[in-house]
């Protein structure tokens, strides 16, 4: 029942599948100071076959204070990166097109801490996330199969606990729109009513990366 595929939902609604990663991180050519990992993204659930040829950059600074670029250490950070990029509009979902940059740098890090960390999210965002990702991995592409509301990657793409976003599954559970046994949750007729809520979503986000790299699909 684990998710061994990279199947997730950004915080904006986008369903994606990071279906390539290109490991390792090699230099880059252009002689700058950052080490790239190509991939691909693939927009969940698209008949059109919409993806994104992604050129993940990790800065020297951000490397340093990693210690390794192994896929083992640094796979969640390459996937949330991907995912904050297409949060910020920067990324288009395209048939067929060039690599676009993802940009990794120490805005994902704590110093003081030492470790990966990204901006902690508001609890109606991370509710709003499990409901996306309940309705487009389980129902929506899974067939219905059970899907975990505690993926590592999303622990650490909204800064919460394994433990709170169970609570906030609760919550879900308790409103009548997941069905929850421990961390796997499939979509109840409630929530499939929200249906064409998660498709606007989902579209707006597609269109907001196709508009900021005036690109066609």
């Amino acid at each position: 029942m684990g998710n061994r595929l990279l199947h997730f939902v950004t915080l904006s609604g986008v369903p994606v599948f990071i279906s390539e990663l290109k490991w390792p991180f090699h230099a880059s050519t252009s002689g700058a100071d950052w080490h790239i990992l190509h991939g691909r993204a693939d927009l969940l659930g698209s008949v059109d076959g919409l993806h994104v040829e992604v050129a993940v950059g990790m800065t020297q600074t951000m490397k340093d204070a990693l210690g390794s670029l192994d896929a083992e250490n640094a796979e969640g950070l390459v996937v949330n990166s991907i995912r904050k990029t297409i949060d910020n509009g920067q990324l288009a979902f395209v048939k067929s097109g060039k690599l676009q940059p993802v940009h990794v740098t120490s805005r994902f890090y704590s110093f003081a801490a030492k470790k990966i960390q990204f901006p902690t999210q508001s609890e109606q965002d991370v509710l709003e996330m499990l409901k996306r990702r309940v309705f487009w991995l389980s129902a929506k592409t899974g067939k219905g199969a059970p899907v975990s509301v505690t993926h590592p990657y999303d622990c650490q793409y909204v800064n919460f606990t394994r433990e709170k976003i169970l609570e906030l599954a609760q919550k879900l559970a308790t409103q009548g729109l997941i069905n929850l046994e421990g961390e796997f949750a499939t979509a109840t007729d409630t929530l499939l009513k929200e249906e064409p809520a998660f498709l606007a979503a989902m579209q707006k986000g597609v269109e907001a990366g196709i508009a900021a790299n005036k690109v066609s699909a």
